[in-house]
């Protein structure tokens, strides 16, 4: 059973939407998840981590320092353009919910979202005066696949994408 973040920065949530409301969207946009509940519950709890990845990029900071997930946050924002609006401490926004479900989509189709290894392995070591090493396709990419869905929905949540700093000014 997934356990939905409300807000309030649990220590034990696994998701940021409920399994219902992940069809729903999902289906919406032509999208499915598992038909089987327990892999698309698994589906959404890569979603969730996957979107976590991210979570140096987001404005703000964790509201409560025992929660699970990146949010809910302090002081953060969603920027459109130079449009900002503030984010409440306790909400959970509908782009973090939305790069949940396109993530959890690409788990659900058995994508290899974050592979463990370099997909390299080797098959020769030889040593006679330099190193030699011969590799071989393991079947396995090596490489994060980055689900361009999910990013551009996230990125309303996220800083200054260009290295700089990015900070916030307010006129009182």
């Amino acid at each position: 059973m997934l356990v939905v973040e409300d807000g309030t920065g649990l220590a034990n949530a696994d998701s940021y939407q409920t399994l219902e409301d992940a069809r729903l969207n999902a289906n919406a946009l032509g999208l499915n998840l598992p038909a089987g509940e327990e892999a698309a519950e698994a589906a959404l709890r890569n979603g969730a981590r996957y979107v976590n990845r991210y979570e140096s990029s987001f404005t703000g900071y964790r509201t409560v320092d025992t929660q699970a997930l990146s949010f809910p946050r302090t002081n953060s924002i969603r920027s459109f353009g130079t449009n900002c609006i503030d984010v409440a401490s306790d909400a959970i926004p509908n782009e973090l919910i939305m790069a949940q479900m396109f993530a959890a989509v690409e788990y659900g189709k058995g994508t290899n979202v974050m592979p463990v290894d370099d997909g390299l392995s080797v098959q020769l070591k030889e040593v006679v005066g330099a190193v030699k090493k011969q590799f071989f396709d393991n079947g396995k990419t090596g490489k994060g696949i980055v689900i361009t869905q999910a990013i551009d929905a996230l990125k309303p949540l996220m800083g200054a994408s260009s290295g700089g700093l990015s900070f916030r000014t307010v006129r009182r």
